[in-house]
C-alpha cells in the first residue's frame, strides 16, 4: 500500500470545505443577533398584557350594544362630496343629546384616529373632519353619557354607512 503524499497538501485553512461548514454556523448566529435586535428596538404596542381588563372593556362594549338595540338606534352617516363634513341622521327610541360623539379609529395607523363632537339640530348632527378619510375606517357613534353605542365599519370611497345595533356576542 501506498501512503498518500502529504507533503504537497494545502493546510486546511485554504481547503473550500473547512470554510463551507464554518460559515453556516456562523450565518445562523449572525441571524439570530439580527433577530434579537429587531424585536427589541421595535415598539409592540399591538401586544397587549392585560387581558382581564381587555375582557371587562369588551363587556361594557356589549351591553352598550344591547342597550341601543334595545332601544331601536340607528344612525345614517353621510360624507359630504369634498370629504370635509360628516353627517348624522339618528333614529329609534331615547332621548336625543345635544351633541354626540363619534369617533374615527384607522385600523393600522393610530395618530390618524378622530374623535368629533357632534352638535346636534334635531335628529342630525354634523361636524367637519380634521383630516380627510382615505382607506378603511372603523366608526362608533355614542352620547356624551356612553349609556348606548352604534359600531361599523367605512370602507374606503364609501360615502355613507348605516350603524345599527351589533347581534349577538362577539
Amino acid at each position: 500500500m501506498s501512503r498518500p503524499e502529504t507533503a504537497n497538501a494545502e493546510p486546511w485553512y485554504r481547503q473550500f470545505w473547512p470554510w463551507f461548514l464554518i460559515l453556516l454556523p456562523m450565518l445562523a448566529v449572525v441571524g439570530g443577533i439580527v433577530t434579537i435586535y429587531v424585536a427589541t428596538s421595535s415598539p409592540h404596542s399591538m401586544v397587549v398584557d392585560d387581558y382581564a381588563r381587555i375582557g371587562l372593556a369588551t363587556h361594557r362594549k356589549l351591553e352598550r350594544d344591547r342597550q341601543a338595540a334595545d332601544l331601536g338606534m340607528r344612525a345614517d352617516l353621510d360624507l359630504a362630496a369634498d370629504a370635509a363634513e360628516i353627517r348624522v341622521r339618528l333614529s329609534g327610541g331615547g332621548s336625543r343629546p345635544d351633541h354626540l360623539l363619534l369617533r374615527l379609529s384607522h385600523p393600522t395607523v393610530s395618530s390618524l384616529d378622530q374623535t368629533l363632537t357632534l352638535p346636534g339640530y334635531g335628529e342630525i348632527y354634523s361636524a367637519r373632519l380634521a383630516l380627510p378619510l382615505t382607506g378603511r375606517w372603523y366608526v362608533q357613534l355614542e352620547p356624551p353619557d356612553g349609556n348606548w353605542r352604534l359600531a361599523g365599519e367605512l370602507d374606503e370611497g364609501a360615502r355613507n354607512l348605516s350603524l345599527v345595533p351589533a347581534t349577538g356576542d362577539r
